[in-house]
């Protein structure tokens, strides 16, 4: 009796985590026509893009990302490469495999620069957070190194 008494909170939480679960698999098959969250895709997945998007329309270069900085526009650097390394300081680490739980750590109402070695990861972060709704978000255009070929400072190396 005081087993079943003990486990009884968490028989409770998981079935009401599986059922939460299971409302936010519905919600993905609508919308995306798979059950992953478009946070979970990562770049060498085979799973298909859930929206295809311009490169172009979400990149930025990063002599824009420093004059608006110059001109003291709040900047938040994000980092979606699996393992961190040398990078631009101050930013906040969030691989992409943890982006989908992390998101509400970053203010919607403040420019978002997401970025990687390459920028080809940063992008699919970039589709990630304006599918809700962080429309001022962007991937740094050929990533770090094109960072440091425009002067960003680079911290780590």
């Amino acid at each position: 009796m005081l087993k079943r008494l003990v486990n009884l909170p968490f028989s409770v939480a998981s079935k009401a985590a599986r059922a939460f679960q299971d409302r936010e698999d519905a919600r993905n098959k609508a919308k995306y026509g798979t059950v992953d969250d478009p946070g979970s895709i990562g770049v060498a997945s085979e799973a298909p893009r859930v929206q295809a998007i311009d490169a172009a329309t979400v990149r930025i270069t990063a002599a824009d990302v420093l004059a608006r900085r110059a001109r003291g526009e709040t900047i938040a650097f994000v980092d979606v490469r699996a393992q961190r390394g040398a990078g631009i300081p101050g930013s906040l680490h969030m691989p992409m495999k943890e982006i989908s739980v992390r998101v509400s750590e970053l203010d919607p109402d403040h420019l978002v620069v997401a970025w990687c070695d390459d920028g080809v990861l940063s992008t699919d972060a970039v589709r990630f957070f304006r599918e809700r709704g962080m429309e001022d978000t962007w991937a740094l255009a050929g990533g770090l190194a094109a960072w440091r070929g425009a002067g960003g400072a680079v911290e780590g190396g």
